[in-house]
């Protein structure tokens, strides 16, 4: 039987601090013939990485369409609907679309509305989304039966690890900011007894690096990891600070919070929305000052709490997203 054939239309690819792609086409190829298009530069990039097209109009991704003849099209973004639409339309394909939190949360609901008929039309297989979004999505007027509930895409085998871990406290992601990295650095020199360490990807780098030194380095800053070398950077730590700016709480669900679990580390977690919980879940903590995360970061991480992240973490294992997009293919 031939194998499927699937053009990603991707924005910014290969950008390092959005590895939920690279996960993506990774598991899809195991099965499927695949081809990338992606439009726009990207900032930070991974050096191991699919082949792709950098494509700036529209016409050279129908070239593409063209000669590669794919059966389904899939992308990211709220905000790719209507080229994925049109592409599909134009050729007479369907397509599936996984949303994240940043692409949903920024914008207003008109924004939404204004692509819920493409969504709710025959051209969408289905629009991925994370369980806390569809009240609104439904809200805007996309149909229920639409929506997949869809949790993070993290290469869970890649981070899977039930051997001891550090003592170390990390933080990670794209260094813009509502991520309120300058917190991390003031929560170091609350803990000057404890190794603080945090691993910045592009952006507003320069920036955090002279915030950390104008504040006398109490966090090391570590150039940006490949996303294999992880593992060993979350193996070091026992916990993991993942800050927030609830003056733009759009942080979403991260991949570093179920990466950390499935490494065995402790999360702690700004509570920017009430969602944030359910994601965590029983496997780690939240916070909302910083004094409250100097008195969790002061005791060991409890086993119970570890162990409990390991289950977490599985609930958004790339499998079974993989499985998710597969079953909606099947109807291409």
């Amino acid at each position: 039987m031939a194998k499927r054939r699937v053009l990603f239309v991707l924005s910014e690819y290969p950008t390092l601090s959005q590895t939920y792609k690279e996960n993506e086409i990774k598991y899809v190829y195991a099965d499927c013939e695949v081809a990338i298009v992606s439009f726009q530069g990207h900032n930070k990039t991974y050096a191991q990485h699919f082949p792709y097209h950098q494509v700036q109009k529209y016409q050279e991704v129908g070239a593409v369409v063209d000669s590669f003849k794919p059966n389904v099209l899939h992308g990211h973004y709220l905000h790719t609907v209507d080229i994925l639409h049109r592409i599909a339309e134009t050729h007479n394909l369907r397509y599936t679309i996984r949303s994240h939190s940043f692409d949903i949360l920024r914008v207003d609901d008109d924004a939404i509305r204004k692509v819920a008929d493409k969504i709710n039309s025959n051209c969408c297989l289905g629009f991925l989304a994370f369980p806390f979004l569809r009240e609104r999505l439904v809200k805007c007027g996309v149909a229920d039966a639409k929506i997949i509930d869809a949790w993070p895409v993290v290469d869970f085998e890649r981070f899977y690890d039930r051997t001891p871990n550090g003592n170390g406290i990390m933080n990670t992601g794209a260094c813009i900011p509502k991520k309120n990295m300058e917190s991390f650095v003031e929560l170091a020199l609350m803990m000057p007894e404890r190794r603080f360490t945090l691993y910045p990807i592009g952006y507003d780098t320069a920036k955090i690096v002279a915030y950390n030194k104008a504040r006398g380095n109490p966090a090391r800053i570590v150039d940006t990891l490949e996303p294999f070398n992880m593992p060993m950077a979350y193996k070091q730590q026992e916990w993991l600070v993942y800050s927030g700016n609830p003056a733009v709480p759009t942080i979403g669900w991260p991949m570093a919070i179920a990466e950390a679990q499935a490494a065995g580390v402790g999360v702690l977690v700004h509570r920017v929305r009430p969602d944030i919980a359910e994601y965590v879940g029983e496997a780690g903590y939240l916070y909302d000052r910083l004094e409250e995360a100097h008195g969790i970061l002061s005791k060991p991480f409890p086993d119970d709490r570890r162990e409990a992240g390991f289950e977490q973490a599985k609930k958004s294992d790339i499998k079974v997203n993989v499985k998710q997009l597969r079953d909606l293919w099947g109807g291409a």
